[in-house]
């Protein structure tokens, strides 16, 4: 079993074009031995927004506070706090922050989906880090 904080996850700032006022903690990468998905926390500041993407991957997110927009290709639909969104693979989508306070969501995708902005913003590379035996999943991370 291996238990994480959003509080103790590290929190990396999103810093690329199309992204504005974005953290992102990864709550369980593929390092702790997830078999099958990965589990993120992004936190959007007011007037922040992310990319307008398409992934060949679905996403799964709970809103868990303040109030946003989530973009599809021909449609807004306001979410807030308590809701759930579904994002099919290769469905146009764009999250925005309309309210006063910070909007934070969990996002989950498949394992090994975003791999490469893992690497780039270092916060985890499967070179330097090796996947947890069966003793250390035995321990929690508090």
């Amino acid at each position: 079993m291996y238990i994480n904080s959003v509080k103790k996850a590290k929190e990396v700032s999103i810093d690329v074009p199309g992204v504005k006022g974005i953290t992102i903690r990864w709550l369980l990468p593929p390092e702790v031995g997830t078999p099958n998905f990965e589990m993120r926390y992004f936190e959007i500041k007011k007037g922040g927004f992310c990319k307008q993407e398409v992934h060949p991957w679905e996403h799964e997110v709970f809103v868990v506070k303040g109030k946003g927009i989530v973009m599809g290709k021909d449609e807004e639909k306001v979410i807030e706090a308590g809701d759930t969104i579904f994002v099919e693979p290769n469905e146009f989508h764009q999250f925005r922050n309309m309210g006063e306070e910070d909007f934070g969501f969990i996002c989950i995708i498949p394992n090994g989906a975003e791999d490469e902005i893992l690497r780039e913003f270092k916060l985890t590379s499967s070179s330097n880090k090796k996947k947890r035996t069966k003793e250390e999943k035995g321990r929690t991370n508090k």
